[in-house]
């Protein structure tokens, strides 16, 4: 299922050379299309505040009007079935899962320059919130973390001291969140209280967000070095040069438990959870005229040996894993 700027929503096979069906919102689509697995549900969030959930038929389920733009994937909260917003002009908001009806509506830490009418302090937060097992989201809005409750209640809140673009990862082995912030820290907090357990310096910027396989988290800033940590003991693990993903995209696992990011060269680079070796990188060179190349969304990859990327050129890519044991292709 693909979801386009022009406010479109596409259900296409495997392939990608059929469309079952289409349906269109009335906005464009920026957030991730979100599963909502227990419902057989796929929910969408537009940038004028619409959000809808559709069954796999193409139906609406429910619809729904926010009082604010959505750019951040909404996350679910499992336990409560409630779908929790990160909306710009810092709001954070709750809307049941089964009819679509807002449950709470508050406000997120600003940033600072809101206070001296920065121009873009309403495009804030930028990050995606974070579902936790005990059935909080953690939000990163501002210059602040901060848990919020299935009821809308802030549980606790740490503040940073810098801006946070990328989205927090929760660490459900450890109970601890890393959150990235702009200064290049990747810091580590109690997902329980929001203390600081530990922090490390990645040598630049980190607009990008990371991810979790098995033990190993990886975080990567915009200079495209990444950096792996054994999530046990919070110490690196390795480090790679290449790979890290383009400004505001994110990592992606494999199912064989490697890692996979749109790089800045618009190629889908794979590092080897361990090791952090390169296994392959991905080319779109296809001979068409006026043809770009370039991807930029976040990569999706399947159990069946597909993988699905987009660019901003309007191209969806369909790539397809060699099998075990096949000769060359």
């Amino acid at each position: 299922m693909v979801a386009s700027d022009d406010g479109f929503v596409r259900f296409y096979d495997p392939s990608l050379d059929k469309v079952y069906w289409e349906r269109r919102l009335n906005a464009s689509i920026y957030a991730s299309l979100v599963v909502d697995r227990d419902r057989r549900r796929v929910v969408v969030a537009t940038t004028s505040g619409a959000v809808a959930a559709l069954d796999l038929r193409g139906g609406v389920a429910w619809a729904t009007k926010t009082s604010v733009p959505i750019f951040a994937t909404p996350t679910i909260l499992p336990t409560s079935a409630l779908l929790m917003i990160a909306g710009f002009n810092s709001r954070c908001i709750g809307i049941g899962l089964e009819r679509g009806e807002i449950t709470f509506d508050r406000p997120l830490p600003p940033p600072w320059h809101r206070a001296y009418g920065g121009s873009a302090s309403h495009r804030d937060p930028y990050a995606s919130p974070a579902a936790t097992t005990d059935g909080r989201a953690i939000f990163c809005s501002g210059e602040a973390v901060i848990a919020v409750s299935a009821e809308g209640k802030e549980d606790w809140r740490c503040e940073i001291g810098d801006s946070i673009k990328s989205s927090p990862v929760v660490l459900h082995q450890t109970g601890e969140v890393a959150v990235c912030a702009v200064d290049g820290r990747c810091i580590f907090l109690d997902a329980a209280s929001g203390s600081v357990a530990r922090e490390t310096h990645l040598g630049a910027k980190v607009t990008a967000s990371g991810a979790v396989s098995g033990s190993v988290l990886v975080v990567a800033n915009t200079w495209g070095s990444v950096t792996a940590f054994d999530i046990g003991t919070r110490d690196v693990i390795w480090t790679s040069a290449h790979g890290g993903p383009r400004s505001y995209t994110s990592f992606t696992v494999l199912p064989s438990g490697d890692f996979v990011a749109t790089a800045e060269s618009g190629n889908v680079v794979c590092l080897q959870r361990d090791t952090g070796r390169l296994l392959w990188e991905t080319s779109q060179v296809l001979g068409l005229p006026d043809h770009d190349p370039a991807l930029d969304i976040t990569p999706v990859a399947a159990t069946d040996g597909n993988m699905y990327g987009g660019s901003y050129s309007g191209f969806i890519y369909r790539f397809a894993f060699r099998r075990q044991g096949e000769g060359p292709v």
